[in-house]
């Protein structure tokens, strides 16, 4: 089954987020391609008239329900996925955002039709086999927690 974003004749501008909250940040389990059934930042692609703003804001809302607050954008990223001919099936360029949750307490999950599992996981155990996340991601996480403990000072 093809959709418009797979085999695309241009890339697509998508958004993904580290949601901080508290010393817990969010995952979700995708629940389409690209990457189906494995572990990610919350995001998807950006719609037109949008900002990566508000983008991102609706895109982790749509996946786990969570009301977040865009505090910076933390980098850009290519994610070219090839199929075995070595044809681009996938093509992002994602806009990566810190985003904030205000409450103090963890706010409950609930997945929309983008992701079929969310979790809060402490920030330390992101690395864990578990979630089988790859370096950039990792590395992201890592250049966002910097930043959300820069802004909480």
């Amino acid at each position: 089954m093809r959709s418009g974003r797979e085999y695309p004749q241009a890339p697509i501008v998508g958004v993904a987020a580290v949601v901080v909250c508290g010393e817990t940040i969010l995952l979700v389990r995708r629940g389409r391609e690209p990457m189906r059934g494995t572990w990610s930042l919350p995001g998807g692609a950006l719609e037109l008239g949008e900002t990566t703003a508000e983008g991102i804001v609706r895109e982790v809302c749509e996946e786990a329900g969570v009301q977040v607050r865009p505090v910076e954008v933390i980098t850009a990223l290519d994610r070219i996925i090839r199929d075995e001919a070595g044809r681009v099936r996938f093509h992002y360029v994602l806009v990566e955002w810190l985003c904030l949750v205000e409450e103090k307490i963890l706010p409950e999950l609930l997945c929309g039709d983008d992701a079929i599992e969310a979790r809060w996981i402490p920030y330390n155990e992101a690395s864990l086999a578990e979630y089988d996340l790859g370096t950039d991601t990792l590395d992201v996480i890592e250049q966002g927690w910097k930043l959300a403990e820069t802004k909480a000072r």
